[in-house]
């Protein structure tokens, strides 16, 4: 079992209760972690009230034990999925941002797969080799990428170019500390990865340190070369922001070539562009050939072992596919009214109180009789919308996407509530389209009545009602029809 934070924990947790609504997380730990290409994957045992599932991130997914009962089968299947993936063009512009140190992050990948496939002392010996393989690769690519002494070393004599380029990246006394920290981090991990090569007592552990020392040292390393060679400021040198960007385009007298500058996304200074890929040369990270498609497949056969000629046919899972559904919705509005919602889903049952962060209640949302109705409005700072939660039956859906005017001012959106146990939880609910706010607008005396109603019914705190609901100015609705008709369903037995 590894450490995780109670955020990690939160997250993986709202991720699986939001994929599987339907299931209760009875047990859940991280066990494993891997970090491929700068990606960490963490894999995750979730036991559940029916079954296991394994959720890997890095690209979250979830999977079942069923299917995969061996978590690295799982892992591996999840990290050549998550490098699969059609990659879109800014993915394929975060591709720049390591060039050229490419080959340096494959050695590194090398190494992290010697190290889940160690068995044995050779095997762990083997890890010390790819590790030192993915320094030298280091030093080497950042020689080639520029001129950092007039008297050259060897070009494997790691040691005195760690000196030369961590001497030349960080210069002075003012950076004394920082080039302190880059030359020991490089010091161990060279160190470090020569013993593992000759160990005669080498284990799993020494290999994974090793793994994980060349990760940290070259990850530091390279952060600092690229920003060195593209020229690029610790903050911007006009406003003082932090938050610079990489801004890439061609010179049209120099077709072919990409360039880079630096970019501050908060007053638009622009550093000196540099060249930095050669796109008649330049190769992507996948090449692909025949015909595309993003058509996906489930397994229905437990990927258990690699099935050898002459072993049994496995059979298939009887499992159900596609995304999931929502089966819990947060009523903010008159839908709190178990009686007024229970007319539109009649399968509803009330779960508690939740907060949705972020948001304001509003009567803003304009109505097909004129009046004003309720918004959860994306708002700044600390504001909050208290309202219910409530299971439903999917099946009852479209009731309430008619009811509520799905298309025509409300439109259902995901969000995540904090639930009475503290939890984060990903639900239905619906918020106003821009284009039915009206700020002028006021609520109807029965639809206001049906909200106070609600929060009344589900122990809203008095402070909230009286501030956000109690308060609010509402108008006598001119058809007299309508408002008593509202009124009987109002005064129905448990209101």
């Amino acid at each position: 079992m590894l450490k995780a934070t109670e955020e990690e924990v939160e997250e993986v947790r709202e991720y699986f209760e939001w994929q599987a609504p339907d299931l209760e997380v009875t047990f859940m730990q991280k066990v494993y972690s891997e970090t491929v290409l700068n990606t960490c994957h963490d894999v995750w045992d979730i036991h559940t009230n029916k079954d296991r599932w394994w959720v890997i991130t890095g690209g979250t997914n979830l999977y079942s034990q069923e299917q995969f009962p061996n978590m690295d089968l799982a892992l591996t299947f999840h990290i050549g999925l998550m490098f699969r993936i059609p990659r879109t063009e800014k993915q394929q512009e975060g591709d720049l941002r390591i060039l050229p140190f490419g080959p340096v992050f494959e050695k590194i990948e090398e190494a992290g797969t010697a190290v889940t496939q160690a068995r044995n002392l050779s095997d762990y010996q083997a890890v010390g080799v790819r590790c030192r393989e993915a320094l030298l690769e280091l030093i080497g690519v950042a020689q080639d990428a520029a001129m950092w002494s007039d008297t050259p070393p060897q070009r494997a004599n790691f040691r005195a170019w760690t000196e030369i380029i961590c001497n030349g990246l960080l210069p002075g006394d003012t950076n004394k500390e920082r080039r302190g920290a880059l030359k020991s981090a490089l010091e161990s991990a060279w160190t470090v990865s020569n013993w593992l090569t000759h160990s005669k007592s080498a284990t799993w552990i020494d290999a994974d340190m090793a793994q994980s020392l060349i990760q940290h040292a070259i990850g530091m390393a390279t952060s600092l070369i690229i920003r060195e060679l593209r020229g690029v400021p610790s903050e911007c040198p006009n406003c003082g922001s932090p938050h610079l960007e990489p801004d890439h385009g061609e010179n049209t007298e120099a077709p072919g070539i990409l360039w880079e500058r630096p970019l501050c996304a908060d007053c638009g200074w622009a550093g000196r562009p540099v060249p930095i890929l050669d796109l008649e040369d330049g190769q992507p990270i996948i090449t692909r050939e025949g015909k595309e498609t993003v058509e996906c497949s489930i397994m229905t056969v437990p990927l258990r072992t690699i099935l050898k000629p002459g072993n049994p046919t496995i059979e298939p899972l009887k499992t159900e596919t596609g995304p999931p559904e929502h089966v819990v919705y947060f009523a903010y509005g008159s839908n709190m009214s178990t009686a007024r919602l229970r007319e539109r889903m009649p399968s509803c049952k009330p779960l508690g109180i939740a907060t949705l962060p972020g948001h304001a209640l509003r009567f803003h949302k304009r109505s097909t009789d004129k009046s004003g109705k309720c918004n959860a409005f994306a708002s700044e700072g600390d504001r909050s919308v208290i309202g219910v939660l409530f299971s439903f039956d999917p099946a009852e859906r479209a009731k309430l996407d008619k009811a509520e005017g799905v298309g025509n001012g409300y439109e259902h959106a995901t969000v995540t509530v904090i639930n009475e146990k503290g939890r984060r939880q990903k639900v239905l609910t619906y918020l106003a389209t821009p284009d039915y706010i009206d700020d002028n607008l006021k609520p109807y005396g029965w639809y206001k009545d049906f909200v106070l109603a609600g929060g009344k019914e589900h122990g809203l705190p008095s402070e909230y009602i009286t501030e956000y609901i109690q308060s609010v100015e509402a108008i006598e609705d001119p058809n007299k029809s309508r408002d008593n008709r509202q009124r009987t369903t109002l005064r129905s037995p448990g209101q």
